[in-house]
C-alpha cells in the first residue's frame, strides 16, 4: 500500500516543485504556515455551505486541499519534515474537516447522527493510520460528490469506508505484532512466562 502511494505521489511532486521552491524561497513560508494557511482557507467553506452556497463552498475547500497538498512536499523537499508538523497537519486536518462535516448537518444537507458516524469514523482510522498505513483518504474529497449522489450518500459511504479501512487496520497491527512475537520464538504468553521463569531462576541463583 505505502508502495503504491509512493510510486502515485512522485509525478504529483515534481509538479509542484516549482511552486513549492516559490514558496519557500521566495516567500519564505515554513510547511506549518502552509498547514494553517490550509485549515483556515478548508474551514472557511463552511460559511457559503452552512448558508446554502454548497458549490461555492466546495470551491473554497478544494482550495483548502491544494494548500493542505504543500506542506508535506515542502517539508520532504527542505527536509523539514518533523513528528510534530506530523501531528500539527493531524490535528488541523482533522479539525478542518469536523467543521465542515458539522455545516453539511447545520445546511440540513445530512442528519446530525449521520456526519456524527461518519466523522467518528475518520477518527478512527486517524487512530492507527500512521502505524498500519492504512487511510483511504477520502474525507474532504467525498465531499465533491454530494451535489450529484446527495450528501447522505456521501456521509454513508465515508462511514463505511473507513470503518472497513479500521477493521483491517487492526489486522494488519496484529499480523504485524504475531510475526514480531513468531520472530521471538512464541506467542505474547510464551515470551511473558520465559522471561519470569528467566528471573525467578537468576534470583535463586543469586
Amino acid at each position: 500500500m505505502r508502495e503504491f502511494v509512493a510510486l502515485l505521489k512522485r509525478p504529483i511532486d515534481a509538479a509542484v516543485r516549482p511552486v513549492v521552491r516559490v514558496l519557500r524561497l521566495k516567500l519564505g513560508l515554513s510547511p506549518d504556515q502552509l498547514t494553517w494557511a490550509s485549515f483556515v482557507v478548508s474551514a472557511a467553506g463552511a460559511v457559503p455551505i452552512v448558508r446554502h452556497h454548497v458549490i461555492a463552498g466546495l470551491v473554497i475547500v478544494f482550495v483548502g486541499q491544494l494548500l493542505d497538498g504543500l506542506d508535506g512536499r515542502m517539508a520532504r523537499e527542505f527536509g523539514l519534515a518533523s513528528t510534530r508538523g506530523q501531528r500539527l497537519d493531524d490535528v488541523l486536518d482533522r479539525s478542518a474537516e469536523g467543521i465542515l462535516f458539522a455545516a453539511f448537518a447545520a445546511g440540513g444537507y445530512a442528519s446530525w447522527s449521520a456526519v456524527g458516524l461518519a466523522f467518528a469514523a475518520v477518527l478512527l482510522v486517524t487512530s492507527i493510520g500512521h502505524r498500519s498505513g492504512i487511510d483511504p483518504g477520502v474525507k474532504r474529497f467525498a465531499l465533491y460528490f454530494g451535489p450529484w449522489l446527495g450528501f447522505p450518500v456521501v456521509f454513508a459511504a465515508v462511514f463505511w469506508i473507513h470503518l472497513a479501512a479500521y477493521v483491517v487496520g487492526l489486522l494488519v497491527l496484529d499480523c504485524r505484532f504475531q510475526l514480531r512475537m513468531d520472530a521471538l520464538g512464541g506467542d505474547l504468553d510464551t515470551v511473558a512466562s520465559r522471561a519470569a521463569a528467566e528471573e525467578v531462576a537468576e534470583r535463586r541463583a543469586g
